[in-house]
């Protein structure tokens, strides 16, 4: 799905770079370094309240930061005269809640970034959300609005929501955390086949079997901080940091590889 220009060949689509971010006295994020290559599903991972979701809203500029530097395909996300605009129409972002407009149909709200964003024409517009909804599953939704739809259909239409604009990358902030058991299996399905297509994800997540499965590296964080990186193999089986073999132990993932 994704048309958006690739950043070079071996260069990080994304570079974190020492970034701290402060609540007051509360250090949110300290020293945050992480990169995400093109086509890389990086997952982040960590207890409720340690910067993860945090460090999400620095990346598209929606929160400012105190130290450091965030670079997107090479622009200073923060740097003055960045057109900020610009970058978010280039990093789709799907959020814990869906933020559909509640008075448009599922095909309008798909519609509604390429038509005024963009200036797609209405009915090439239409054909692109049509293409979406499919994609996701809902092609018998389009013409409903979201209080008609469940809590994992309206997720999946913020996703088609966010492809429309054709982004470089997909940012996801805990996209099931509102979602009822039975319905996260949908959402969790849609982001694999992303990430199977190749697409660029950069996902905070509590699903722990989605993390070990789909992405290409981890991210542990604790307390602000990155305490661990590596690939899903290493931080489930072989965690080098205690608190990462804690947190994970709690959630019952601490006895080895995953049957």
């Amino acid at each position: 799905m994704n048309d958006g220009v690739r950043p070079a060949e071996g260069r990080p689509i994304l570079e974190i770079d020492r970034v701290g971010k402060h609540y007051g006295a509360v250090a949110a994020l300290a020293d945050v370094s992480l990169s995400v290559m093109a086509g890389e599903v990086v997952c982040l991972i960590g207890p409720s309240g340690s910067g993860k979701s945090t460090l999400l809203r620095t990346v598209n500029g929606l929160e400012p930061i105190d130290a450091g530097r965030i670079l997107f395909d090479g622009v200073d996300v923060h740097g003055q005269g960045t057109d900020i605009r610009r970058i978010r129409q280039r990093m789709g972002m799907v959020f814990q809640s869906f933020e559909l407009f509640p008075h448009m149909t599922a095909r309008a709200n798909v519609t509604v970034g390429p038509r005024k964003v963009l200036g797609l024409p209405e009915a090439e517009a239409a054909r692109r959300a049509d293409a979406l909804l499919a994609k996701v599953g809902l092609s018998d939704k389009a013409d409903v609005r979201p209080a008609q739809l469940s809590g994992g259909q309206q997720q999946r239409v913020a996703i088609a929501r966010a492809l429309a604009m054709q982004p470089a990358m997909m940012l996801f902030d805990e996209p099931t955390s509102a979602l009822d058991p039975e319905t996260i299996g949908e959402v969790l399905g849609v982001m694999k086949q992303l990430a199977d297509e190749g697409m660029t994800m950069l996902v905070v997540t509590h699903e722990m079997t989605f993390a070990r499965r789909v992405a290409d590296r981890i991210a542990v964080f604790d307390r602000g901080r990155v305490i661990e990186t590596g690939p899903p193999a290493q931080i489930f089986d072989a965690p080098t940091v205690p608190r990462t073999r804690d947190f994970l132990s709690h959630l019952g993932w601490g006895h080895g590889p995953a049957a």
